[in-house]
């Protein structure tokens, strides 16, 4: 109703160019609320395929499956532990992996939530994943009942398939080293 008011207040040249923008924004809308729709599609199947991917990640760690845990994991990874450490490849957070599931980690549970998914590029994402755990030691042998705390995935995909490329973690209930 407005724009009838609009366009009967317009004369001449004014009327004629409003009227010949609104006739051209209608396919331009459309063309770009269908693209909309496509990438939303898409992102829905990837978003899909990534949550796939953390739940096979936690089901790895709850089965204590270094190597299950990993599959997702490129050869190069450059993954970043809780404590800061870095491990340069795939073999070696998967090691690092065993031997905590063989001690520390042995009785642990964890649970994932992906919180967010953004999308650098068709082939990039950045995702968050929060994750809770039960069940685990300390080094000193202690219990740690409860723990909380965030990976930051960085995944492309590849050959159709989303892999971790980055992983730095955070330990929310992390506490400073003994001096």
């Amino acid at each position: 109703m407005k724009m009838k008011k609009i366009l009967s207040a317009m004369r001449g040249p004014q009327r004629v160019a409003a009227m010949l923008a609104l006739l051209l924004a209608a396919p331009f809308t459309t063309i770009m609320v269908r693209r909309a729709a496509a990438n939303e599609s898409a992102n829905s199947k990837d978003d899909a395929a990534i949550r796939e991917f953390v739940a096979g990640f936690s089901n790895g760690w709850n089965t204590h499956d270094a190597h299950s845990m990993c599959v997702s994991l490129d050869d190069h990874v450059v993954w970043v532990n809780w404590r800061g450490e870095p491990l340069g490849t795939r073999q070696d957070v998967e090691e690092e992996h065993a031997k905590l599931f063989a001690d520390l980690y042995k009785n642990s549970h964890r649970t994932d939530e992906v919180k967010s998914i953004q999308y650098i590029s068709p082939e990039l994402a950045s995702v968050d994943d929060y994750w809770t755990m039960t069940g685990a030691k300390k080094r000193d042998g202690s219990d740690w009942p409860y723990r909380a705390g965030l990976y930051n995935f960085l995944m492309a995909k590849r050959n159709g398939r989303w892999i971790v490329i980055v992983s730095h973690a955070a330990d929310f209930n992390a506490t400073a080293p003994a001096k």
